[in-house]
């Protein structure tokens, strides 16, 4: 889709007057934050200048992603923290990283007890979380009127050679699928990283560095562009 395609995407917004600016708010958890990258200028920040210069329109920007959070965490935030509420309301473009903490959490709890029960538990409950996040962000959504786009980015495999793993993370990416609709796309982060992992994780083997956020942001842009 061309750049006029994306934009009639968003309505009135992009059409009726073009210098009204994008409202575009990243939640999410580190990746969202950008660690790993130089400066924290992750992929949520690199996204953004794509909107800049794409779509030739300025960007109203809000980055709420905090370090460490988890399903259960971003789920409560959304309806409690006015905040969130707020940024949501308004926001034509949405990205959100989130399930590498349940997991991350879960797989702690497997490596000293070995019990796998511990980790199906943990996607069932991000299952559960997931899908409550999602319908909280369409239920503001619904109310505020706003043409709006939702990206929820894909978990990547950052221990490709561990069976185990590739198996969750799988599991764990096959609820974000179950988002998808009209307004909400899944962007395809885990086949892009894969076989990569080696150039494109930061030094703590676990966040992207500034290559891996940049393919990231990019993997967005290409899905923008089958809207």
């Amino acid at each position: 889709m061309d750049r006029e395609g994306v934009k009639s995407k968003l309505g009135k917004i992009m059409t009726m007057n073009p210098l009204s600016p994008i409202h575009y708010t990243a939640i999410g958890d580190s990746i969202t934050v950008g660690i790993g990258s130089l400066f924290n200028y992750g992929y949520a920040h690199q996204y953004r200048d794509f909107i800049k210069k794409e779509w030739n329109a300025p960007v109203a920007f809000r980055n709420l992603g905090k370090a460490g959070w988890t399903s259960q965490q971003l789920l409560h935030a959304l309806k409690n923290d006015a905040s969130f509420f707020k940024a949501i309301q308004i926001a034509n473009i949405i990205t959100c990283s989130i399930g590498g903490n349940d997991l991350i959490q879960a797989g702690r709890v497997y490596d000293k007890t070995k019990n796998k029960e511990a980790v199906e538990s943990a996607l069932q409950n991000f299952r559960l979380n997931f899908l409550s996040i999602d319908r909280s962000i369409k239920s503001i959504k619904k109310s505020s009127h706003t043409p709006y786009i939702i990206h929820y980015i894909e978990v990547y495999n950052p221990k490709p050679e561990f069976s185990l793993a590739q198996q969750w993370v799988k599991k764990l990416n096959q609820t974000l699928h179950k988002a998808a609709d009209s307004h909400t796309k899944i962007a395809p982060v885990y086949a892009a990283f894969l076989h990569h992992e080696n150039t494109l994780l930061f030094v703590d083997g676990k966040h992207p560095n500034y290559k891996g956020h940049r393919l990231i942001a990019e993997t967005i842009r290409s899905v923008d562009y089958k809207l």
